[in-house]
């Protein structure tokens, strides 16, 4: 299919998102018992258009955190007053704020150079204001979130460990030495009644393109195999449009189009001129607030030729799905392939689960990913990760990290390399 006719055919689909837009009552009157991993999932589906990890599922899945059992009633009470400030912004203005701070160490069993460890951290504002319809259905809302993402006791970040080791690939996604960044800003509109939405502005297209529930890169994996399909030759942030609607209680259509030149800290419009990155997608769900736990998806994609980078045009496909049992297992298997050498694969698949341990919240999570690189004259590459994610109090997190590199396409002359991690979020 030529670029254009694709890409006419995704802006045909671009309807709206499958997700609402209820407004929004603070948490704590909202919840009545204590919520369930899978019961968070549902409020964060809610919570807006796109995946776990955008701006305003990571607001919910965070707030509703602070009304689940905790090991550490004392330490929770420390950021009690803090976060009561901030619920009573949200009643009264319908802003809605989010703080975050991450850090992570990696070390690796081998490397090309000397360098085996790295390190990076990331502190975030984020939010959603709620401009339009805070009663009503239809909501309309501006989405933010700045960032400040820097390295620590390396000169390493665990974003440029992987090329240090000889692995086709990132180890820790988003742990990059970028500096600040005005990430996203985008306007988030819902209609028909929350079955349908747009977003336009400044988006990541990782928010919004072949979801699925398991997968956020500031909670659960940190590879970037384990979290999206690395056949996808997805462009950093830029500006766009978004969209998709619930055709029917359990089928959706969803689309994106956005700048193929897109860049975490140059923010400018369309820098290469009409070169985009356009995905169109169909799925199925039991029921749009259960679009996190249970989806089946297949979409398509395409990505012009960007002349001044000189990067081919590429394009491929997706097959994507995730079920979960008994509110707490969620298996989950991703399969993509694609044309071109514009993303980092020719072929990826892969499959894992994740576990939710229902009192304190705690999770543990398995993936394994097979790769063909899109570059001729490297071999196959294999992921295996795993994490245990401690909840250590309501505002704390602890995760440990385990991953096995095997067959490392640029480091040829070693068939496995371990890296073993352990990252920590505070949220407020």
């Amino acid at each position: 299919m030529q670029p254009r006719v694709l890409s006419a055919v995704i802006c045909g689909l671009l309807i709206s998102f499958p997700a609402t837009a209820h407004a929004q009552e603070p948490r704590a009157e909202t919840i009545s018992q204590p919520a369930t991993g899978a019961a968070i999932l549902r409020d964060a589906a809610e919570a807006g258009l796109g995946g776990p990890q955008s701006v305003g599922a990571q607001l919910e899945e965070d707030a509703a955190q602070r009304e689940t059992p905790s090991r550490r009633p004392g330490v929770d009470a420390f950021f009690n007053p803090a976060e009561s400030s901030l619920e009573r912004l949200r009643a009264v203005s319908g802003l809605q704020v989010g703080l975050d701070y991450q850090a992570v160490y990696q070390s690796a069993t081998n490397s090309l150079t000397d360098q085996t460890q790295a390190s990076g951290g990331g502190a975030r504002t984020f939010g959603k204001w709620q401009l339009l319809g805070r009663d009503a259905e239809n909501t309309g809302s501006l989405v933010f979130l700045l960032e400040q993402r820097h390295e620590l006791w390396n000169e390493l970040t665990p974003a440029q460990l992987g090329s240090e080791i000889g692995y086709l690939g990132i180890t820790g996604t988003t742990f990059s030495d970028s500096g600040a960044s005005l990430t996203t800003l985008y306007w988030e509109q819902s209609v028909a009644n929350g079955n349908a939405g747009f977003v336009a502005g400044r988006i990541d297209p990782t928010d919004f393109i072949d979801i699925l529930g398991y997968a956020n890169q500031r909670t659960t994996f940190l590879n970037l195999s384990s979290l999206v399909n690395p056949s996808i030759a997805l462009p950093d942030p830029g500006f766009g449009f978004g969209a998709g609607a619930m055709v029917t209680e359990q089928i959706f259509v969803k689309g994106l189009v956005t700048d193929a030149n897109g860049s975490l800290t140059d923010v400018k419009f369309f820098p290469g001129g009409d070169e985009v990155f356009a995905y169109g997608e169909l799925g199925w769900t039991p029921a749009r607030d259960e679009r996190f736990l249970t989806n089946v998806h297949v979409g398509a994609w395409h990505v012009d030729e960007r002349v001044d980078a000189g990067v081919p045009e590429s394009h491929g496909i997706v097959v994507s799905a995730n079920v979960t049992i008994d509110d707490v297992f969620m298996p989950f298997v991703r399969a993509g392939w694609s044309d071109g050498e514009a993303p980092f694969y020719s072929t990826a698949i892969s499959g894992g689960f994740i576990y939710y341990f229902p009192r304190y919240r705690d999770l543990l999570g398995l993936a394994a990913a097979w790769n063909e690189p899109a570059t001729t004259g490297l071999r196959d590459q294999a992921t295996l990760e795993a994490f245990y994610r401690y909840q250590f109090s309501d505002n704390i997190a602890i995760t440990a990290d385990a991953q096995l590199l095997l067959n490392p396409a640029l480091n040829p002359d070693e068939d496995q390399i371990a890296v073993f991690g352990l990252r920590a979020r505070l949220d407020m």
